[in-house]
């Protein structure tokens, strides 16, 4: 309609005369300026229109490339961290060898490429990760944590600072903008190299290796007892002595595993001579009991064998006895298990009740029926089992074991009685304690008997015409 206008009045000034044409052209410029300010009115007056986005509304990207920027700050940290963390064993370490040497140079050239942004391959295409190779366990311990706590400062100042969704966490209202979103970089060319911290492996191997010492020492031991009760010796004897005795104390020090070198080319065994067959004895078993102290040491993590874990490792090698004894016991005898199910059929067997017609109710016809009858004669027979089995071991059981047993004998007869599938432990015993009195094989033919049991009784049960649908 705005554009019909001026189009009509052109159409006017086309066919009026000129003085008449320039009365009407001023009278619309004026009305064209009155309508202009009323238009940038109404257009102010609804900032929700389409096309007409107001300043920071949710289509205004200023807010987001301030957040990446402050944001990008972090990136490639990992990268350099790691490369600072090299470049000091670089500097520090003495005992690299020329190809380790140059393998970290490469290594700290690609890493601080990469965290620049470069896109370069690995020195190394077919494992680029070989730089935490060359970085101990603490070292990588070290740039994981710094650059976790340097990224999570990052983080939470641009958060703060440019908004995002942890502003509504904030229960006191949007997050402090810090004056600075900067954060420095972490410096670990310069930093402490961390401590190493020996494994468990490593604390083993360093016990262990008090035992190669243990030979020399007790043989340097008795070589000194043996000299100081020998008399009347020579000068150049006692000196011969000394020399022996000198080169087993070095071979203790240093843990020798292969034997010392004597003093005497001509008789490289002579230190061995000093001790007759009675000592080689007395030293060998000296030598076995000390080694097996240090070796208990060493499993008890380096500490002092006490009381508590020698209990400990006597109770570990009972387990294992007890496992091994398992494991080479014979199978369960399926013979056995197959009397012991019969036998129990054949002193409960069961004859199908008359049905009696006119039952009101499904459950009267089972009762009256007989099939809960027929399905009870399961009851009470793993009792009976276990009650046998442990009878049987009475006899032979020690004298302190024989009053457990009898505990649990009585137990297990009273469910047998009642039908029931567990017994009532006796005062002071676990409801499964009863298994250890039991061995491996003979808890098999319990349940394999017990399954016998279940299955014949399940087959005649459900064999039966309880309501004679079939008879004539």
């Amino acid at each position: 309609m705005k554009r019909a206008v001026p189009l009509i009045c052109l159409g006017f000034l086309m066919l009026a005369p000129a003085a008449w044409s320039q009365s009407i052209f001023d009278k619309i410029k004026e009305q064209a300026a009155k309508l202009k300010p009323s238009a940038q009115s109404t257009q102010q007056s609804q900032p929700g229109q389409p096309g007409t986005p107001p300043p920071g509304g949710a289509t205004n990207l200023h807010g987001l490339d301030d957040y990446n920027g402050c944001m990008a700050q972090a990136a490639g940290a990992q990268e350099k961290l790691n490369a600072q963390v090299l470049q000091r064993k670089l500097d520090h370490a003495s005992d690299l060898s020329p190809d380790a040497r140059k393998k970290i140079q490469e290594d700290v050239a690609w890493l601080n490429a990469k965290g620049a942004g470069q896109q370069i391959p690995s020195p190394d295409p077919k494992n680029s990760q070989r730089y935490l190779l060359e970085m101990t366990d603490e070292e990588q311990q070290e740039v994981s944590g710094t650059y976790g706590r340097y990224s999570s400062e990052v983080h939470d100042k641009c958060e703060a600072r440019y908004g995002g969704m942890s502003q509504f966490s904030d229960p006191s209202g949007r997050l402090p903008a810090p004056i600075d979103t900067h954060v420095p970089f972490p410096d670990l060319l310069h930093a402490t190299p961390p401590a190493h911290v020996a494994t468990a492996r490593e604390q083993h191997s360093a016990c262990m290796e008090a035992t190669h010492g243990v030979r020399w020492q007790i043989m340097a031991e008795h070589m000194e007892r043996k000299l100081a009760s020998t008399p009347n010796l020579s000068a150049q004897d006692r000196k011969a002595w000394e020399e022996d005795i000198a080169v087993v104390r070095a071979a203790q020090a240093s843990g020798a595993t292969k034997a010392p070198q004597s003093p005497d080319p001509k008789n490289p065994m002579r230190y061995m001579t000093r001790l007759d067959a009675n000592d080689q004895i007395a030293m060998s078993q000296e030598q076995m009991a000390r080694t097996q102290q240090v070796m208990a040491s060493c499993r008890n993590g380096g500490a002092p064998q006490t009381a508590e874990s020698s209990a400990q490792a006597a109770e570990l090698a009972a387990m294992h006895d007890a496992r091994r004894a398992q494991r080479n016991a014979p199978p369960a005898d399926a013979a056995a298990a197959n009397a012991a199910a019969q036998a129990w059929m054949d002193a409960h067997p069961f004859t199908p009740h008359k049905y009696l017609a006119g039952s009101a109710t499904q459950a009267d016809y089972l009762e009256k029926s007989g099939t809960l009858e027929c399905f009870d004669r399961a009851k009470g027979f793993r009792a009976k089992q276990i009650a046998d089995k442990l009878t049987a071991k009475r006899t032979t059981a020690p004298a302190e074991q024989r009053s457990q047993l009898d505990g649990w004998i009585g137990a297990w007869r009273a469910a047998e009685k009642s039908g029931a599938e567990e017994a009532t432990p006796p005062a002071g015993s676990g409801a499964q304690d009863y298994l250890h009195l039991l061995s491996g094989t003979e808890q098999q033919e319990i349940n394999m008997a017990n399954s016998i049991v279940h299955n014949k009784v399940r087959e005649e049960c459900n064999g039966m015409d309880h309501m004679e649908l079939h008879r004539q």
